[in-house]
């Protein structure tokens, strides 16, 4: 197979015949024989925990996007759910807009304690609510984006918003110089904290690149971006091992509209820096897609922080995350420089 910008890559399709299914099917597999040298352990993390010191919060609304919010999406009237309660009532665009702004900061600072500030046992820590209210009034007039209307009255209309997505928006900005190893912690799976390649099992139709330096023997090809990828990683001298990550069920939870999700980085490598630490590293070839920013938040401010605050307890190597950004041509150089910045 000839794939375009001067790599030649070997991919390889196992033919299975099947009276029942004539699709040909390749088996994917960790081999036993290459364990000792590219088996590749890894954190099943399922949530983070922020250890704060004491009750002063301080907050950098630089350190997170516009938050965009369509102000002409609703009609004029409708009967819909408050998002702040169970009740339902009639919306009407005009009464709302009649509301006062300090009536939605109140309503938003409200939840943001119901959601974000509660201890172990559920209490509110309202001790707090002054401070949130200047952060979530600085919020509402610098960071709400409106959406084909100009007015800003329209902000109002965040009482029909979700309020699990207002405040998890708002919550970002918070305390961000927490947002490191000494104060996030990971939550691991109860009953399964580590994981392994050697579990990794599964089939594909899709065409399929030979693995070198890999503890599974192929990696499926769903772009032609997957098969250069692991070309180059087979060929560089500083990784020592590396998986594409599928069959794999290694995961990285984030919120996304008050939604609990999973993020699927592509590939793993075990690299070697030149203090001669190893370290695995992350690599995205993918540009994240759709939820970027949720996606490269909770990588940078909560897994990798999380999961290397814990790494001399459970005796395993760093973690770290590159993106390999604009043209996935430059995939060599730009995980070289990465290996390189390592220390």
């Amino acid at each position: 197979m000839h794939i375009s910008s001067g790599y030649h890559l070997k991919c390889l399709r196992v033919v299975k015949p099947s009276l029942l299914n004539p699709v040909d099917m390749t088996r994917i597999f960790a081999l036993n024989e290459r364990e000792k040298d590219f088996e590749f352990e890894f954190p099943n993390v399922i949530g983070y925990r922020v250890e704060i010191p004491g009750d002063t919060l301080e907050y950098d609304l630089n350190a997170i996007e516009m938050y965009e919010f369509d102000g002409s999406a609703y009609p004029l009237e409708t009967t819909m759910g408050n998002a702040f309660s169970d009740q339902r009532e009639i919306l009407k665009v005009e009464t709302v807009l009649e509301k006062r702004d300090q009536e939605i900061i109140y309503i938003i600072t409200k939840d943001l304690i119901r959601y974000k500030f509660s201890d172990d046992e559920n209490m509110p820590k309202y001790q707090l609510f002054n401070q949130l209210k200047v952060i979530v009034e600085h919020w509402y007039r610098e960071k709400v984006k409106l959406l084909n209307i100009t007015d800003p009255a329209y902000r109002r209309l965040l009482y029909y918003d979700n309020p699990k997505t207002i405040t998890d928006h708002v919550f970002k900005a918070i305390n961000t110089k927490y947002n490191q190893e000494e104060f996030i912690r990971p939550v691991f799976n109860h009953y399964n904290r580590f994981s392994s390649t050697k579990y990794v099992h599964g089939q594909t139709s899709k065409d399929v690149y030979p693995t070198v330096k890999s503890h599974v023997n192929y990696v499926v090809m769903d772009s032609q971006w997957e098969g250069i990828c692991a070309k180059t990683l087979d060929e560089i001298e500083e990784v020592q091992a590396y998986v594409k990550n599928q069959f794999m069920g290694f995961t990285i939870p984030y919120i996304k509209d008050g939604v609990d999700r999973l993020y699927y980085t592509d590939f793993i490598a075990k690299v070697k820096t030149s203090s001669g630490e190893t370290v695995n590293l992350m690599i995205e070839i993918t540009g994240m897609n759709k939820e970027k920013a949720e996606k490269k938040w909770y990588v940078e401010n909560r897994w990798l922080p999380a999961v290397n605050s814990v790494r001399e307890k459970y005796k395993y190597d760093r973690w770290e995350f590159i993106e390999i950004a604009n043209d996935v041509r430059d995939i060599r150089n730009q995980v070289i420089e990465k290996i390189k910045s390592l220390k």
